[in-house]
């Protein structure tokens, strides 16, 4: 015989499947957005141990999600709601239809709001709504799976914390209550997920452990496989580093096992990033290469893993390499990866001992903040700001440089992530202190050639430059000196308040004796010239036999120094317009003064040329400036005596 309900069920099983598939859709939209949450909690929380260790570039990187998103850091969730349909009896019920109603009515209240970005707490109450309903009817399976699409709900609301544990906590206890292993498997995955959104990576751990068992116990090998990763990431940190090793390489074999390499390569992204936070960057560097074998041919994910290659041991070509390969791949195809590895080249570029390299970062850097700035990314644009600002401090330009950080600062306090205004922070006091700090100048010889490399910076400090000229004065082989000259970045760096451009006589003193010192040694020499020229560097200007600018090379005017001397040195007209002049002028105006001799298009072009002229010198006994170097001239005896003298001032 049939039982009394049965006619009622099957006139409620139509309204039942369209409910339930509802409310199936919306738990999966729900549980998708709890693990996006989930990843940015693991985000945080690795990024906060690398800060804490010290590795403040990485933290900075993994703090905004538009950087992070670059590189390989977290496996693909497979996302699938346990929902079994509803008991006959529950069917049978009097007051399923209202509930199927309500359950059906708010499934689609909640799928329009996330579909249209609604109000995060308004999906909340929706949620609970729907655990409740389910409740109501007495479908103890079905109220715990809604009970998890709560927690998820929650994970999206930073004070919502203990009431997205208490949901998932509720749904564990249910599904282990009703016996069922597969809705205590997705039970534990949304406890997981809340826990890590809200940073708490000893639940998240305890979580994983028990969800490991229990997958390894029902034979399902990628939930197995995902609840290692989650082990490893919990794991992560300087108490126990080698727990998360051990768990992300066991979580590499298994992903291996079931055939998926991208999984696999993320999982030993756990490894890389343990080497990174114990400063080991040789080994990081091994991991890289091991997780870039395993994805290539992949054109997704090959070119995280290079850009992965390109962010250790920054000042190595090899990852500098590596970083420009990963601009390459990301043109055309994604421009808010493209731009995090401009950065992560800028970085690069900044860690190099040369100015050529550093004025390129600038560039990079400057690049990634365009597409960022496009693309209305403002934790990238922050990012960006940051590096053109490290870049401006390293060219010595703090006004610049200051600017910069100040609107990085700004952005990141905006957003309220911490990690970001902290390393922002810390650039701009390296900044500060670079700004106040003395460069030196340097000198290398070439014993076979006889040519002496001096590089002089803007600022550069007298006792430097004191013991270039005693290098000079006891080198037996040096024949020719080649001279880098490299005026200051740009405008800018005196302008902020509180620290003023250096003035009075000591400067000028010092390039003073410096001349007289390289009157001593009666060398022709040779320049390259960049950068924004003033006060006393126009000294080292007008001593030099051949003069090669960049294009874009500023000279800034009135031409310092004795007034009576220039018409010897550079000619009365010039003298003449140079000296009343007042501003900046550009290489173009100074070569057809007869200022400089050559312009050439970029810094290595400049020394290229600067180079292959002093080797022309030196092979050439004859040539006037080998009898008779300009450093000789009456007129530049009397222009550095002023100097020395101190009759001569920086205003």
């Amino acid at each position: 015989r049939r039982p009394p309900w049965s006619g009622t069920c099957v006139g409620r099983a139509p309204r039942a499947s369209v409910a339930m598939e509802a409310a199936k859709e919306v738990m999966n939209m729900l549980a998708r957005f709890g693990y996006e949450r989930c990843v940015d909690g693991m985000r945080q929380l690795v990024s906060g141990h690398f800060l804490a260790q010290g590795a403040t570039l990485h933290a900075m990187q993994l703090s905004a999600d538009v950087l992070a998103r670059a590189r390989l850091f977290a496996v693909e969730a497979a996302v699938a709601v346990h929902l079994p349909p509803l008991s006959a009896e529950v069917m049978a019920l009097p007051e399923t239809d209202a509930s199927l109603q309500n359950i059906e009515a708010l499934s689609i209240g909640i799928k329009e709001l996330i579909a249209n970005g609604g109000d995060r707490a308004e999906a909340m109450r929706l949620t609970e709504g729907l655990a409740a309903a389910f409740g109501a009817l007495g479908d103890r399976a079905a109220e715990a799976a809604a009970l998890t699409a709560h927690a998820c709900a929650c994970a999206g609301l930073r004070d919502a914390g203990r009431d997205a544990a208490r949901a998932a906590a509720r749904a564990v206890r249910i599904a282990r209550g009703l016996g069922d292993k597969s809705a205590l498997l997705h039970a534990l995955e949304a406890l997981i997920s809340v826990s890590f959104a809200f940073r708490d990576a000893d639940e998240a751990l305890r979580a994983a452990l028990e969800l490991a068992d229990l997958s390894k116990e029902l034979g399902n090998r990628r939930a197995q496989a995902q609840a290692t990763f989650f082990v490893a990431r919990a794991s992560f940190g300087p108490s126990s580093p080698s727990k998360a090793t051990e768990a992300a390489i066991e979580a590499a074999s298994l992903f291996a096992g079931l055939g998926d390499v991208v999984a696999q390569a993320t999982a030993l992204s756990v490894a890389y990033d343990v080497e990174i936070l114990l400063g080991r960057s040789a080994s990081a560097v091994h991991r890289a290469r091991e997780i870039l074998a395993l994805v290539r041919g992949n054109t997704q994910a090959e070119p995280l893993a290079t850009l992965m290659l390109g962010s250790v041991a920054t000042s190595s070509p090899d990852a500098m390499a590596a970083c420009q390969q990963a601009v390459k791949s990301f043109q055309g195809t994604d421009k808010s990866r493209e731009a995090a590895a401009l950065i992560a080249l800028a970085n690069s570029q900044l860690c190099q001992d040369d100015l050529a390299n550093h004025e390129q970062g600038l560039q990079s850097a400057k690049a990634a903040l365009a597409i960022f700035q496009e693309l209305k990314s403002e934790s990238g644009e922050a990012a960006a700001l940051t590096t053109v600002g490290a870049a401006f401090a390293l060219l010595r330009n703090a006004g610049e440089a200051k600017k910069a950080i100040h609107a990085a600062v700004d952005i990141f306090r905006r957003l309220g992530i911490q990690v970001g205004s902290q390393f922002a922070t810390a650039v701009l006091q390296t900044a500060t202190a670079a700004a106040k700090q003395s460069v030196e100048a340097t000198v290398e010889f070439d014993e076979v050639s006889g040519l002496a490399t001096v590089r002089i910076m803007d600022g550069v400090s007298r006792s430097s430059l004191e013991a270039v000229i005693k290098a000079l004065q006891e080198s037996k082989t040096a024949k020719c000196i080649l001279l880098h000259l490299e005026g200051s970045s740009g405008q800018g760096d005196a302008e902020e308040e509180g620290e003023p451009e250096q003035t009075g006589t000591d400067v000028p003193r010092s390039y003073g004796v410096f001349l007289m010192g390289l009157r001593m040694i009666a060398l022709p020499m040779i320049s390259s010239i960049c950068g924004k020229i003033s006060g006393p560097m126009w000294s080292l200007v007008l001593a030099s036999d051949y003069r090669v600018a960049a294009t874009s090379t500023v000279f800034m005017c009135p031409i310092w120094g004795k007034p009576e001397c220039m018409g010897a040195l550079v000619g009365h007209n010039s003298a003449t317009q140079l000296c009343m002049a007042n501003g900046p002028r550009d290489s173009l105006v100074m070569l057809e003064n007869g200022i400089v001799q050559q312009l050439q298009r970029g810094l290595e072009e400049t020394r290229k040329v600067a180079l292959e002229t002093a080797k022309r010198v030196l092979s050439t006994p004859a040539m006037a400036c080998r009898k008779q170097p300009m450093v000789l001239n009456q007129a530049i005896a009397e222009y550095a005596l002023s100097a020395a003298n101190g009759k001569l001032v920086v205003v």
